[in-house]
């Protein structure tokens, strides 16, 4: 693997990496396979040093900064302000990445995109690996495959996105654009900047963006860049009964047949790709139909615009289960635009009182649970045959799960443990 000028540059000393997570081990495991050296320093993990300042910053050339670290953390501060480059995992691996890039953005619907066009590309007989903010680090794909002919299919989140430097894409899909991470960035103008750096920084000679980002291009009296082409929702037909049926999915689905005839490949390739195509878990899926009920997980509708496109998916009467960690925006706004589209909601987390004291002003019935198996056993006993079950959160998760996989599996457990006892009592 050849070494840029620059990170030879920078190995000269340990490399810092902010975060002992997924991408921090990662980056520490590719800089060791370079002949470099790293300390980890993570706020948390009393494994690694949890104090980071200029004292320590003295010692290193390089920070690599997990994307849980804001622009404005002390130790950020403390690098800067030493003279040291911050970089994060992404520019690190594409500084060394031999083959072709693809990155995708946006708030809804961007790990399905990647998996998609990851899948197609190896339908299509090419070398493709789906990585980045996927939960597959890119600097551990480079320690397994590197040259020429692969294609990185890379999912870039806002976090990522505001650090790069160095990261370059062949192509770069940004697909939607709505309120998220308002509690790190305080404005839409801020998170839109934060995605907007992938553009800037990227590069790309193929760049397709969905119509909610144009649309706020124009709000923010920004210029779109140059030969940025814009995809409409009518671009191809989309295949009936797959995932692509659904909002953001629909426009997910033309963005990838653009971006495929972008690249010479007849779009309609697609509509045989996606018939061997697997969702990820937790993505809006019916889990099981208990007495005439039907159970949807959609756990990982972690803000606000995904649990309303969840919610309007339905035509039967639905029983929404939602709520946990805030990530700011305007719940009173989100309460009111969801107010109709349910029976009852049956809600959990921080956000749970919050929610109800708006629904009790918009008459709306509403109870608090203090887990999230007390939530479903409720929903169950006041739904009805031909009713849904909808767990679509629309915030983040919080204790006693550490991410949306362990809450969507704690739901379909309670499910199935329902399925279960029905059974028994037959």
């Amino acid at each position: 693997m050849r070494v840029s000028e620059d990170i030879q540059s920078w190995l000269k000393k340990p490399v810092a990496i902010f975060g002992a997570g997924v991408s921090g081990k990662a980056a520490a495991e590719l800089i060791e396979s370079e002949g470099g050296t790293s300390i980890v320093y993570d706020e948390t993990n009393t494994d690694f040093p949890v104090k980071f300042s200029k004292a320590e910053a003295k010692g290193h050339k390089l920070v690599i900064a997990s994307p849980g670290f804001s622009a404005d953390h002390t130790w950020m501060r403390a690098a800067r302000e030493s003279g040291c480059e911050i970089i994060g995992e992404l520019d690190l691996s594409s500084l060394l990445w031999e083959g072709r890039v693809v990155a995708v953005t946006g708030t809804n619907g961007k790990t399905t995109l990647v998996e998609f066009i990851t899948h197609s590309l190896r339908y299509a007989g090419l070398d493709a690996y789906a990585v980045g903010n996927i939960g597959y680090a890119f600097a551990s794909l480079l320690q397994k495959v590197n040259s020429p002919d692969a294609w990185a299919v890379v999912e870039v989140s806002s976090f990522q996105a505001e650090l790069m430097r160095y990261f370059k894409a062949d192509s770069i899909v940004w697909s939607n654009f709505s309120e998220d991470h308002l509690d790190r960035y305080r404005t839409m103008g801020k998170y839109f900047f934060a995605k907007a750096r992938l553009l800037d920084v990227g590069k790309a000679k193929t760049v397709l963006i969905g119509r909610e980002v144009e649309h706020h291009y124009q709000l923010l009296n920004q210029a779109i860049p140059g030969d940025t082409y814009v995809v409409d929702s009518s671009y191809v037909r989309i295949p009936a009964n797959s995932v692509f049926s659904l909002k953001p999915q629909r426009e997910n689905f033309q963005l990838a047949a653009a971006l495929f005839r972008s690249w010479g490949y007849d779009p309609e390739m697609l509509n045989e790709s996606v018939c061997t195509f697997e969702q990820s878990p937790h993505r809006l899926a019916l889990v099981s139909e208990v007495n005439g009920i039907e159970f949807w997980n959609d756990s990982k509708a972690t803000n606000f615009s995904a649990a309303e496109a969840a919610l309007k998916h339905f035509q039967q009467p639905v029983f929404w289960i939602g709520g946990g960690r805030p990530k700011g925006g305007r719940i009173d706004a989100f309460a009111q635009r969801i107010s109709h589209r349910f029976q009852k909601a049956f809600l959990t987390g921080d956000t749970g009182e919050d929610l109800g004291h708006i629904f009790d002003e918009l008459q709306v019935p509403w109870e608090s649970f203090d887990t999230l198996e007390n939530a479903v056993k409720a929903s169950y006993d006041q739904a009805f045959m031909g009713a849904v079950v909808l767990f679509s959160p629309g915030f983040a998760s919080q204790n006693p799960f550490r991410n949306y996989s362990e809450r969507g599996n704690c739901f379909e457990k309670v499910v199935s443990d329902l399925m279960v006892n029905l059974q028994l009592t037959l």
